[in-house]
């Protein structure tokens, strides 16, 4: 009768602790699939918009920060008018218009939210022109105001206005 009742008890405590992990994993897996859909928040609508600023000339660095030289001539980057537009669903868009020779480009992508406080929100544009220009800009939105710093890779940083 003891040998019963301890092989019942060891049944029922294995089958309690198979059926507590399936349901254990099944849990993560809803958990983390909902965490999946909801990885990235979508910005409050009072930071969808544009954004409009301008980008002084400047001199190209080479990777070790000193002027790039060309032929003995440092390498000029002519002032650029920039116009970004971020909208719902993560996307962005950027018009470039080059200020000596009026030329435009255009760029569409998605942004990420890097970081969220109460005073800043810093977003991560992911651009590209479909062809083989692919820049990264990252921008600094002071929530109280609507003003932005764009910051790119090896280029100074600017102001940008929400219009």
């Amino acid at each position: 009768m003891k040998k019963t009742m301890t092989i019942f008890g060891v049944i029922l405590f294995a089958s309690f602790i198979f059926s507590s992990c399936g349901n254990k994993a099944e849990n993560k897996q809803i958990q983390s699939t909902e965490v999946k859909e909801n990885n990235q928040p979508l910005l409050q609508p009072e930071f969808l918009g544009n954004y409009h600023g301008i980008q002084p000339s400047y001199y190209m660095k080479n990777q070790y920060g000193d002027d790039m030289l060309i032929n003995g001539q440092k390498v000029s980057v002519p002032s650029i008018d920039f116009k970004f537009l971020v909208k719902e669903d993560g996307a962005a868009s950027l018009q470039q218009t080059n200020l000596e020779d009026n030329s435009r480009f255009y760029y569409d992508g998605t942004i990420k939210i890097i970081k969220d406080t109460p005073d800043i929100l810093k977003i991560e544009c992911f651009l590209s022109d479909g062809k083989s220009s692919n820049p990264t800009y990252t921008l600094a939105i002071n929530k109280s105001d609507k003003t932005a710093i764009c910051i790119g890779n090896n280029e100074p940083e600017f102001k940008l206005e929400k219009k």
